[in-house]
């Protein structure tokens, strides 16, 4: 939590911008990951558990750990590991959709810190 705290105070307010919009998708993804595995326990076999762990919980603890430790390049690769899942839950006609500003998300905070980190040196 050092480390987290020593480098937020670091930035400028482009960066903790990006910090907090990289904490807002990881909170979002979450809870989309948290529905679509309450919906999938419901209708389908437990077997499609460990793949919406993998589509889904993956990018969503790989964001956490790329917010905290404000690794741009493991942000990118967030958004470049979810894409693709997320515009399919974008066109599925349920609440999963916003997955999709998920991801988006992950790329504006990659932009964002990238941007701060231009700016400081």
């Amino acid at each position: 939590m050092k480390v987290f705290m020593g480098s937020f105070q670091s930035l400028n307010r482009i960066g903790r911008v990006g910090i907090f919009i990289d904490i807002a998708a990881t909170v979002s993804g979450i809870i989309v990951f948290i529905l679509w595995a309450l919906w999938a326990i419901q209708y389908t076999f437990n077997e499609t558990i460990p793949i919406i762990f993998i589509g889904f919980g993956l990018p969503v603890i790989l964001g956490l750990v790329a917010s905290f430790y404000g690794i741009i390049w493991l942000m990118y690769g967030v958004f470049v590991y979810s894409l693709p899942l997320s515009l399919y839950a974008a066109m599925t006609p349920s609440v999963l959709r916003f997955f999709l500003l998920v991801s988006l998300g992950y790329l504006a905070s990659a932009i964002l810190l990238t941007l701060d980190r231009k700016v400081r040196r």
